[in-house]
């Protein structure tokens, strides 16, 4: 858990370091964005391979060297001298971390009987959510402290001391495969899944048809899964073992991963933004707000955790739908005079919600496959997670962007000589955009709530081949 939390904070920790960074290596903020994105696409790139490496090299082998190259990396963005050394010291950091979450999360299930399965699940997310809480934090500390360049060593320590946690917790006996890795196949997948995060990450506010780049990563993607789908068909592409798809629960469970994930972050993302455009809060006010949600949000997967085994699965799951539903709905109420009042009321709501959803989904997800499955479906698993943000995220600011223009047009008198709308209307038309916005969420978290009726229970193992 500790690699886990250390894997997840790494994401947010180096955002209030930024400016920092920009001046003293150069780049502006393009060097910022790409010292996130770099990250996170080389997570998403790792996640589902993550299977096929435990196969031929075992986890007593992989999940230590995960981390000790996630450190070596993590020094490595330390001392880098130029953007270009940074941005590649941040891509082998988040290859190395795209593997420690989901064999983390596998490895939990594998030295645990079924029966706690739900409990460990519960206390491995909570472990995730304290990454990104405490992440800017520490990162302003030790920013404000010293330097940027110590944002990444505090990783040694952590890394260490997981590495020496887990000497006698690993697997033992785990029967290995040399099977002959398709090269091409991999090369394929990790072009296809970049491109499709970069697009993702980098088209967010942006004009697609007017950037040849986000284009060119668009073809990369659909060409690349298309080709990925004629080998499936053709030479038996074995690096994702689709297999885990078959498993009702699994498929279920990752239909949801991706609509929570994809409903959750865009509130995260939005709400700061509006506190600080509409509504004009300072930037500490505008993120004090969201505080709540997070630790709450922890301690109710906690709960469910707890609550998992004397509680049937579907309630919790609709409860935590409904939650959701209704915390966006508070959301789309906000206004001027009461702003913190429905945003703090709002948000907790729905991160209650969320917490409600994570810890059962991820146990279901796991509940009925066989255990040589668990890696390469926990690796699918976290790649619908991330997929689900980015996707939440491009897709909401691109319908953003769409009402405030409308918004405008419905609002603004005629003005002559060409000038601007006045900052008051263009607050309004904001403030409305984005409360449309979470509508349209509350909607989206209500139709799928149905979906929870196919969940079915049943032990490990029992409804899918391992083949």
């Amino acid at each position: 858990m500790i690699a886990t939390a250390m894997q997840a904070a790494d994401a947010t920790i180096v955002n209030v370091a930024l400016p920092q960074l920009e001046r003293d290596l150069g780049g502006g903020v393009s060097l910022g964005a790409w010292v996130m994105t770099s990250y996170l696409c080389a997570t998403a790139v790792m996640a589902p391979l993550t299977g096929l490496l435990r196969r031929r090299y075992g986890a007593r082998l992989l999940f230590p060297g995960g981390i000790g190259l996630f450190v070596v990396a993590s020094l490595l963005c330390a001392l880098a001298p130029s953007p270009a050394a940074l941005i590649s010291a941040r891509i082998l950091q988040g290859a190395a971390g795209g593997l420690l979450h989901p064999l983390g999360q596998a490895i939990l299930l594998d030295i645990h009987p079924p029966e706690r399965h739900g409990r460990m699940l519960s206390i491995w997310g909570s472990a995730i959510m304290i990454g990104p809480i405490v992440g800017p934090l520490l990162g302003g500390i030790i920013t404000d402290l010293a330097s940027w360049r110590w944002v990444f060593v505090i990783n040694l320590p952590l890394g260490l001391l997981a590495i020496w946690g887990m000497r006698r917790a690993l697997p033992r006996g785990e029967i290995l495969s040399k099977t002959s890795i398709d090269a091409f196949g991999i090369l394929l997948l990790m072009a296809s899944i970049a491109a499709l995060q970069l697009c993702l990450s980098r088209g967010v506010g942006r004009a697609w048809l007017e950037s040849p780049e986000l284009l060119s990563e668009a073809a990369v993607t659909v060409l690349g899964f298309s080709l990925l789908a004629m080998r499936a068909r053709t030479a038996g592409f074995t690096v994702l073992r689709l297999a885990v798809f078959k498993d009702l629960n699994f498929a279920a469970a990752g239909f949801y991963n991706f609509m929570t994930s994809a409903l959750l972050f865009v509130a995260i993302v939005f709400l700061p933004a509006l506190g600080e455009d509409a509504l004009g809060y300072h930037a500490v006010l505008a993120g004090v707000t969201i505080m709540p949600r997070a630790i709450l949000m922890m301690l109710t997967m906690l709960l469910a955790g707890r609550l998992i085994g004397t509680i049937d699965y579907r309630i919790l799951l609709m409860t935590g739908l409904l939650l959701m539903a209704a915390g966006l709905v508070m959301l789309s109420h906000i206004r001027p005079a009461e702003g913190v009042i429905w945003i703090v009321a709002g948000s907790t709501v729905q991160a209650i919600g969320g917490g409600l959803l994570f810890t059962p989904l991820s146990t279901l997800a796991f509940s009925t496959l066989p255990s040589e499955m668990r890696t390469d479906a926990a690796g699918v698993y976290s790649l619908l997670r991330q997929l689900g943000c980015a996707s939440g995220v491009a897709l909401m600011t691109a319908i953003l962007h769409y009402r405030i223009g409308a918004q405008l047009l419905t609002l603004s008198v005629p003005i002559g000589g060409g000038a601007s709308p006045p900052e008051d209307l263009i607050n309004l038309a904001t403030l409305r955009a984005y409360t449309g916005c979470f509508s349209m969420m509350a909607v989206a978290a209500m139709v799928v709530s149905p979906g929870v009726l196919l969940f079915r229970s049943g032990r490990a193992g029992q409804t899918v081949s391992a083949d």
